[in-house]
C-alpha cells in the first residue's frame, strides 16, 4: 500500500518534471547554474572559509550546519532508502504499457545517493538560515518581531530554497517532496545549531565527534546490511541508468560524503583549539587583513577543487579524501589568520 502510494507520488511529479523541462527549455544553462553553485560541497569549500575570515563567530556555526545537516542528510539517505527521477522512471513497473515519459538527463544529474531528503534543499536551507540570522543580527533587527526588514529577509531566503529546489527537480535529481523534506530538515538542523555553544568545545571534544560522526554512519551502514538491505544500492541505479557513464562521479557517493564531514569537523576542530588560533585571536583584524584572509582561504580551497585523487583503490581514494578535508579547514581557521596576523605585526613593527 505504501509502495502504492509512493507510486503514485513519483508518477504525477515526473509528469511535473517532463512539463517544467519542456516549459523552461530555454532555461536550462540557468537552471544547471543554479544547482552547481548551491552544490552542499560549497558549504565547505565556499561560505566556510569566507564567513570564518569575515565573522568567526558566524563562519564557526557556518562549519557546524555545513557538518551537522550533510551528516544527518547522509543517514537519512540511507534509511529513507529514496528514488531518484532519472533512475525511477526505468525501474519502475508504472510505464509498462504506457511507455517512458519524456524525462531528460543532464550532465549534472547523474547522483549516486538515494534521493531523499536533497543534500542541496537541506544544506542550503542550514547555511542560509545562518547567513540571513548574522545578517539581521549585525543590523541590530529582531527577526522575532513583526519588522519589515527581518520579513524581507526571510521572504528572500524562501525565494533561495523554492529556486534551489526548482533547479534540482528540474534537473531530474529530485522529486519534489524530496526538496521540501531537505528544507523542512535543513531549517530544524539550523535552529538548533543556531541556539547550541559551539565556543567551548575542546580538543578531544572534537576529535571524539569526528570519530561519533564516523561510528554513527557506519553502524548504520551495517544495521542495513544486517537487516538484508545494501546501502550502496543507489551507486548500481546510477551506474545502470545513467545515460554517459562519464556523468557518474565518485564524489557524490554516500561514502565520500562521509569522508568530507568527518574531515572536516576534525580538521576544524583541531584549528580552532590551536595554538596558531588562540595567537591570532589575540590580533584585533582590521578591514584589510579579513579581505586578505578571505582571498587566501578562497583561494586555498578553491585550488583543492582541482586535486585529482588517482582510483588506486577504494581504500587510497577515500583516505585522500578524509586527509584533503582535515588539512582544508586547519588551513583557513587556523594557519592563514596567523600568518596573516603575523605579517600584520611586523608590518608595524616596521613602520614606527
Amino acid at each position: 500500500m505504501i509502495s502504492n502510494a509512493m507510486d503514485l507520488v513519483h508518477e504525477n511529479s515526473i509528469f511535473a518534471i517532463s512539463l517544467l523541462q519542456n516549459r523552461f527549455d530555454q532555461s536550462s544553462k540557468l537552471m544547471f547554474l543554479i544547482s552547481t553553485l548551491f552544490d552542499p560541497r560549497y558549504a565547505f569549500l565556499f561560505y566556510a572559509p569566507i564567513l570564518y575570515s569575515l565573522d568567526r563567530y558566524t563562519g564557526r556555526k557556518i562549519m557546524w550546519v555545513a557538518v551537522i545537516s550533510e551528516w544527518s542528510n547522509q543517514i537519512l539517505k540511507w534509511i529513507l532508502h529514496g528514488e531518484r527521477p532519472y533512475w525511477w522512471i526505468h525501474e519502475t513497473s508504472v510505464y509498462n504499457k504506457t511507455g517512458l515519459p519524456d524525462v531528460q538527463q543532464f550532465v549534472i544529474t547523474c547522483e549516486t545517493g538515494p534521493g531523499s531528503p536533497s543534500g542541496h534543499s537541506m544544506v542550503t536551507a542550514s547555511v542560509w538560515y545562518i547567513l540571513i540570522e548574522a545578517w539581521l543580527r549585525h543590523r541590530s533587527v529582531d527577526s522575532t518581531k513583526s519588522n519589515l526588514t527581518a520579513k524581507l529577509a526571510w521572504s528572500f531566503y524562501t525565494i533561495i530554497l523554492a529556486v534551489v529546489s526548482l533547479s534540482r527537480v528540474y534537473i531530474a535529481a529530485h522529486f519534489p517532496h524530496q526538496c521540501f523534506l531537505g528544507g523542512i530538515i535543513g531549517v530544524a538542523v539550523a535552529m538548533i545549531i543556531s541556539n547550541l555553544d559551539t565556543d567551548s568545545l575542546s580538543r578531544r571534544g572534537y576529535l571524539t565527534g569526528g570519530f561519533g560522526l564516523f561510528a554513527s554512519a557506519m553502524a548504520t551502514y551495517v544495521s542495513l546490511r544486517a537487516l538484508g538491505v545494501d546501502p550502496m544500492w543507489s551507486v548500481d541505479r546510477a551506474l545502470k541508468w545513467c545515460a554517459k557513464r562519464e556523468y557518474v562521479h565518485l564524489d557524490t557517493t554516500p561514502f565520500f560524503s562521509i569522508m568530507r564531514y568527518v574531515g572536516f569537523f576534525i580538521g576544524m576542530g583541531l584549528g580552532l583549539t590551536s595554538s596558531y588560533s588562540k595567537s591570532a585571536s589575540k590580533v584585533k583584524f582590521t578591514l584589510g587583513m579579513k579581505i586578505l584572509s578571505t582571498i587566501l582561504a578562497f583561494a586555498v580551497c578553491k585550488a583543492s577543487e582541482y586535486i585529482k585523487i588517482p582510483m588506486i583503490s577504494q581504500l587510497f581514494f577515500y583516505s585522500s579524501a578524509l586527509l584533503i578535508n582535515i588539512i582544508l579547514p586547519y588551513t583557513f581557521v587556523a594557519l592563514i589568520p596567523y600568518m596573516v596576523s603575523k605579517l600584520s605585526v611586523k608590518g608595524k613593527t616596521k613602520s614606527k
